[in-house]
């Protein structure tokens, strides 16, 4: 890709130079799951199971809230 323009790089790509990892992977009662914490929360962004009994738990669908105990 070419771009043309007067602005710095470092402007142009700001976004994709921050480093905010905001999302984790963790295992909630044996599956795992990609989630977004939020102190002693984590919000459900994607089941990563690939065992398709994991994607009718209503519990752990993408956007339930979980209370871990950390």
């Amino acid at each position: 890709m070419i771009l043309y323009t007067v602005m710095p790089q470092e402007i142009v790509f700001a976004e994709q130079n921050q480093e905010t990892n905001i999302h984790e992977q963790i295992e909630y009662k044996g599956v795992p799951l990609l989630v977004e914490m939020q102190g002693n929360e984590a919000e459900v962004i994607q089941i990563m199971s690939t065992n398709p009994m994991h994607f009718l738990h209503p519990d752990i669908s993408p956007g339930q809230k979980l209370k871990l105990n950390v």
